[in-house]
C-alpha cells in the first residue's frame, strides 16, 4: 500500500465501522471482494463470497441497528476492531476482535476472534457507554 492508498483505506475502515453500528449489510457487500472469506476461528465452518458471507451476517449478526460498536486497532500488522454489542442495560460490552485483510481497495478477509478477552489484550476497555475516541 502506498501513501496515496491512504485515504481510501481510511474510506473503506470508516465504511465497515459505520455498516456494523447501523446494521447496513448492503452497504457492507460494497465493501467486500466478491470473493471474500470469513473465518472464527476455533469454529471450523467459514464462508465464502460475498453472498454467503453477507448472508450469515444478515441473519445472525447484524440484525439490529445499534446493537454494535467498533474500536479500531491493529493487529499484527493488519487493520482490525474490537467489536462490543450492546447488553441490555445498554452498556456495549467486548465481544471480541475483527482483523482485516485489504486487496484492491476491498476487503478481501475477515477473522472474526469471538473471545472478549482479545479486547483487554489490546489495551481496550471491556465495557462502555460511549466509545472513546481512538482514531483510524
Amino acid at each position: 500500500m502506498c501513501s496515496s492508498d491512504l485515504p481510501q483505506v481510511r474510506h473503506l475502515l470508516e465504511g465497515y465501522m459505520a455498516a456494523f453500528e447501523h446494521a447496513d449489510v448492503d452497504a457492507l457487500a460494497e465493501l467486500l471482494r466478491a470473493d471474500i472469506e470469513l473465518e472464527m476461528p476455533p469454529i471450523p465452518t467459514w464462508f465464502t463470497g460475498r453472498d454467503a458471507v453477507c448472508g450469515f451476517l444478515a441473519e445472525v449478526v447484524l440484525n439490529t441497528p445499534d446493537q454494535w460498536r467498533l474500536i479500531y486497532t491493529r493487529a499484527n500488522g493488519a487493520p482490525a476492531f474490537a467489536m462490543y454489542r450492546r447488553a441490555a442495560d445498554g452498556t456495549f460490552r467486548a465481544s471480541g476482535l475483527d482483523v482485516l485483510a485489504l486487496h484492491d481497495r476491498r476487503i478481501s478477509r475477515i477473522v472474526a476472534f469471538n473471545d472478549a478477552r482479545l479486547v483487554a489484550a489490546f489495551g481496550l476497555p471491556e465495557t462502555f457507554t460511549r466509545p472513546p475516541d481512538h482514531s483510524m
